[in-house]
Order: C-alpha cells, then structure tokens, then sequence
C-alpha cells in the first residue's frame, strides 16, 4: 500500500535536486564573437576604428581585449558611449546611441568572465563606414585657408579665418560637413556667415584693415551677414561646428541651410596642444538640395526672438532678468554678471516666444567647463508643460546634438525655455579654477550659454512666387530647382 507513495516521494527527491543543480549551473560567460561584437559594431566603432576620433580601435577581438577591463569601467559609469541625456522627456531622440540594460549587462559578464574570444565563425559582418566624408562626395568643398601648426605645449586663443564665398547666388546645402584633417588637435571648430567690416578686406584667410595692416588670427572680426532686402541672416548664419561626436547634418528633401552668394565664410578654430607640433587643415563638405527647397533650416538659441518676429526674448541669471546686448564684431554679450567663486548652481535661463507655428528638429547644448546641466521644455498655449531634452550630465568633452525623432510642432502662442546650471566649485573635477570669478567668453576657462535649437518656420514655402519676393530671389530659386 504504501510504495506507490515511497516512488512518488522519491522522484520528486530526484526532481528537486536537478532543479537546484540546474539553478545553481552558472550562467555561460558572453563572447566575443557571438554576443560582444555585435554591440560594439552598433555603438562604438563609428568612432573607435582607424582614422576616427576614438583614441583606439575596436574591430576585433586582438584590438578589444587588451582595453575589456577599460570598457568595462566606462560603461558601467555610463561614460561611454557618450550621452549626457535622460529619459525624462517624452520626445524620443533619433541618435540616442546608449546601451540597453541588456547590452551592458553582456559586456559586464564577458569581462568578468574572463573576456573570452569565443568561436570566431560568430563573428558577424563587419559594418560599413564611409570612408573620409560622412555623407559620401561633397558637391563643393571649402578648405580652411591656413594650415595652422599648433605649438606643442602652448594653448592656442580661439582662431579666425576667412574667405569669399564664391557664387553668383545663393545655394541650399541640404547636407553639410565640417571634418578635420588633424583629430588629434581640433578641440572643436565651426563655420559661420558673415559681413566683413566697412574698409576690410580678405587675402589668404587673413582679415586686413583700411591701413593694410594684418588682423591678428587670434582677434575676431565680423557681422552678423544681411540679406539682399537688409534683412539680417538671423538664425542662418552658422552652418555648421564640429565637436568629437558631430560634424554633419542631413536634412530630409525640401529643406536645407542657406549658402548666401557674396558673403564670407569664418572659420573659428580652437586647437589643443598635444605635447608635438601637430598641423590641421579643416574642410567644410557641402551637399546641393536636388530638389525645390521649401523651408530653410535655422538655428535659434533659447531667449532669442523668432527672425522676423518683432518680439524680443528674455534672459535671466539666477533668477534676474539681464539684458543680452550682442555685439555683432566679436558675438560677445555683455550684461551677464560673472559666475562667483565657489558657487555650485549659478542658473541662465532663456525664453524664447513663439508667435507663429514652427517645427523643431534638434537641439545642442553648449557650455564649458563649469556647464553641469541642460533643460528644455515647451510651455504651449492651453498652460501644459512638455519637456523636450534633459541634459543633467553635461560633458564638455562630448557635446551631441541631440536630434527628435519625429519632429515637434510648436504652435503659435507657445513659448520655449531653457534652464542651465554652472558649476564652479571644488565638487566639479573639470573646474580649473572654482577660487576665481567665471566671465562669459570664449575660452574653456570663460563660459558661455548656448542653447541652440535647430527649426524651421512652417509658413514658409520657398516654392511659391509669392514666397520668393523680389525678382532676384526667383532667380535664385529657379538656379536651385536646375
């Protein structure tokens, strides 16, 4: 009677014991092959392969192994890849380029493991990159006028250079590229439009004054550039920057940036010693619109007003309202108070109205040094709040522009605001300097506010002869659409 029991009992001994084995059975170690280098295809070797700003590369098992340890450490403190932004925006963003749970999990566990290789016939394709320029050819090129040579030990000020732009009349880059010759010693770069003064003139990227005598390299001079009608290029006039992690744009058929015939194009170039003599020669790569150019893509900094708008924006710092009077030679603007020594949380804030709909596209932070965080959120007509881009982990050393998935529409009536917090104490590993008083310039060690948002306004409709204006504008629109 009782050995149907007795077998029961011990089959269900039989099956705890292997369950516990089972659970016990260590999980097997990720490889290589088969479960890391699919990750580090999709999020590091854009960057870590020959010729890329990665300082090492990541193509294979004998160029990964030595730094697992290394990769380990970077992703668990989410250095790497870099990205400062959370996810307490609704807004997806395109390029987000973080690992998932999963994937960092996988690098932990290999490295843990021992970093094996695993069986090499896992590997999957190697990715295809561009080779040189991102977006392939470029139709035209600019060439930085001078080769500079930086010093080897010596921090180079801020550089400017300039040249005629050479057309008849005015062009649409749908694509545009900044891309050094020297990575190693660009610490970041960008190209703007502008106006020379009266009395100047341009002779191999050199300014030269009414005297003929040669502006220093290291003195910014220009303005902010006018249109044919005397309208300013407000919100046109920067093409492009270049920071480790970006360098070019792509815009989608029927918009592009505006290329105005008869300008000057000002390279600012701002180089980092690297111990030996180190020569760059930057280029700016531009790609035609095929097609009729609807809408023109602007850049806007928070606290501006729209162009065109008649409005004015506001600025405010640690909670005063403070008046930025730009001056169009240098860009400078004057009325911020300085950042106090030892301060850890001195605010900008910038609001910027918008009076007519528009579209967003993405968005950059920019500061120095002491920049600790970035926010963005839109305030529309009804009162509701939507945050757009929450940078809290701002790094100087990786300034992404972060670009919207699926573009926002701004209504008319709404108003954009950016929040900014400065570090400038002890606590800030980067601070060079918290005992001392932080000015708004151009230096690393100066600061700046720049929170730039890439747009474009929706009534436009380049397309239409109404939208055109003057005969000379249909000309030009006419040249484009050949």
């Amino acid at each position: 009677m009782h050995r149907p029991l007795v077998v029961f009992t011990a089959a269900l001994i039989v099956f705890a014991a292997a369950t516990a084995r089972a659970q016990s059975a260590p999980a097997p170690v990720p490889t290589y092959s088969k479960d890391v280098a699919p990750i580090l295809n999709k999020h590091c070797v854009s960057c870590h392969r020959p010729g890329e700003i990665g300082p090492m590369a990541f193509e294979s098992y004998a160029q990964t192994r030595p730094w697992a340890r290394s990769i380990r450490s970077k992703v668990m403190r989410r250095e790497m890849p870099p990205w400062g932004a959370d996810n307490a925006s609704s807004m997806k963003i395109g390029n987000d380029r973080t690992l998932s749970s999963h994937e960092l999990d996988t690098i932990v566990a290999w490295v843990n493991g021992g970093a094996p290789e695993g069986n090499p016939a896992d590997l999957p394709a190697r990715p295809s990159f561009p080779t040189g320029w991102q977006l392939g050819e470029p139709d035209f090129v600019f060439e930085q006028p001078v080769a500079w040579t930086v010093k080897p030990d010596a921090q180079e000020p801020y550089l400017y250079f300039y040249e005629k732009i050479p057309f008849a009349e005015d062009r649409w880059a749908a694509g545009v590229e900044i891309r050094p010759s020297n990575f190693s010693v660009v610490h970041h770069s960008g190209v703007y439009i502008i106006d020379i003064p009266d009395g100047y003139t341009v002779k191999d990227g050199y300014l030269y004054d009414a005297a003929g005598t040669q502006v220093p390299p290291s003195v910014p001079m220009g303005k902010r550039a006018t249109l044919a009608d005397g309208s300013l290029l407000a919100g046109a006039d920067k093409v492009i920057s270049y920071v480790p992690g970006r360098g070019y744009e792509k815009h989608p058929e029927g918009y592009a940036k505006r290329i105005p015939a008869g300008k000057y194009v000002r390279w600012v170039m701002h180089y980092n010693p690297t111990g030996q003599p180190e020569t760059d020669r930057s280029k700016l790569g531009l790609w035609w619109a095929k097609g009729p150019v609807r809408r023109e893509v602007l850049n806007l900094q928070a606290g501006d007003p729209i162009p065109g708008s008649g409005n004015r924006g506001l600025y405010f710092a640690n909670g005063k309202e403070v008046l930025y009077e730009s001056d169009d030679t240098t860009g400078r603007r004057g009325k911020t108070p300085t950042i106090p020594p030892y301060v850890a949380d001195f605010k900008m804030m910038g609001i910027t109205p918008v009076n007519e709909d528009i579209t967003l596209y993405a968005l950059t932070p920019h500061m120095h040094l002491r920049g600790k965080s970035m926010k963005w959120w839109v305030t529309y007509p009804d009162g509701r709040e939507e945050v757009i881009l929450n940078v809290p982990n701002f790094d100087f050393n990786w300034q992404i522009q972060y670009e919207l998935a699926t573009p926002l529409k701004v209504p008319a009536g709404s108003k954009i605001t950016n929040i900014a917090i400065f570090d400038n104490s002890v606590n800030n590993k980067w601070n060079p300097a918290p005992e001392k008083e932080v000015y708004w310039s151009e230096q690393s060690w100066d600061e700046m506010y720049q929170p730039t948002t890439q747009f474009s306004i929706d009534r436009q409709d380049l397309t239409r002869p109404a939208a055109r204006g003057t005969r000379e504008q249909q000309r030009q629109q006419q040249h484009q659409q050949q």
